[in-house]
């Protein structure tokens, strides 16, 4: 790979970070996770995060920290040795929005609970039912979405 190339290839890591950051995730994790993307490995050690985002440690470790957190990444150890990476998970996005669930169970169940308080006569009690409502079709939407994913990624599979 040339120099242009590797220039290039991190002016569009910091523009995808940057989509990211526009998205609302925190920029040293946005920069962190976009350089994972980019790296034929998707498995980077914190220092080789750092020397290729020109950061210190500290940033690493708290932007990973978020990352592993939102389920994008995953920390592990080479097997037999002392060093750490940081790795994006394979299917990343499918496997982000296949975790979400726990997130909005809880939004819908907190909706709900709020309903019988304000009642369904006051605009409050309203705007809940209709938190419930969404997250209640959202849920069922992202399963359905999930399964006919799994489908296509395993037809594209056996196509080749």
């Amino acid at each position: 790979m040339t120099q242009a190339d590797e220039g290039a290839i991190a002016d569009f890591r910091e523009r995808f970070a940057q989509i990211m950051v526009e998205s609302g995730m925190p920029r040293m994790a946005a920069r962190v996770y976009a350089a994972l993307l980019v790296t034929d490995s998707g498995k980077l050690s914190a220092a080789e995060l750092a020397e290729r985002l020109g950061v210190g440690a500290s940033a690493i470790s708290g932007a990973v920290k978020y990352l592993v957190q939102v389920r994008l990444v995953e920390r592990g150890r080479e097997p037999g040795t002392r060093h750490d990476f940081c790795r994006i998970h394979e299917h990343t996005w499918s496997h982000f929005v296949s975790q979400s669930d726990p997130v909005l169970v809880r939004v819908q169940a907190g909706a709900a609970e709020g309903i019988p308080l304000l009642g369904l006569d006051s605009l409050a009690g309203q705007r809940l039912d209709e938190t419930r409502r969404f997250f209640t079709f959202l849920r069922e939407e992202i399963k359905q979405s999930m399964a006919k994913w799994r489908r296509l990624q395993a037809a594209e599979r056996e196509a080749g």
